[in-house]
């Protein structure tokens, strides 16, 4: 069986193919509240003493150094979906990344991050894959204006 998947970079693409469908800028997920809100831009390194959430031990290595913190990936609250995340920063002022643009609940803001490389928006598929219907799948899915 073959299968695809939608997902964000940087990851391990060993034995993995990917079709860019968009490039986002990346932002901070703050509370409101945070005295860093109403900036127009942040930089990790006035991040670099926050608790950032956290992703499971066993994240891929490349996802997990990407979206965690800066220089301690292994601390702040242990996070596995946005609605986790987005809890987090909400319940205990944690921060985090998400893509500009990602909708925010009430209460929370996105700060875009001037020094962080954007991350793609990509089909994945596993590259030893040759069905048709994957093919298919990721020319209708490039087509579309995401």
């Amino acid at each position: 069986m073959s299968s695809a998947a939608l997902t964000r970079t940087p990851f391990d693409e060993t034995g993995i193919t990917t079709q860019v469908l968009r490039t986002d800028p990346v932002g901070v997920v703050l509370r409101a509240d945070d005295r860093l809100a109403d900036r127009a831009t942040v930089h990790l390194r006035e991040l670099a003493d926050r608790q950032w959430f956290q992703l499971p031990a066993d994240t891929d290595p490349i996802w997990r150094s990407y979206w965690s913190h800066p220089t301690d990936p292994d601390t702040g609250p242990v996070v596995r979906t946005v609605h986790e995340c987005q809890q987090t920063v909400l319940w205990n002022g944690t921060v985090g990344l998400t893509p500009l643009g990602h909708p925010v609940p009430d209460g929370l803001v996105v700060v875009p991050l001037a020094d962080k490389p954007p991350s793609s928006l990509v089909l994945a598929w596993t590259s030893a894959a040759h069905s048709p219907l994957i093919r298919s799948f990721v020319d209708v899915a490039a087509a579309i204006a995401w």
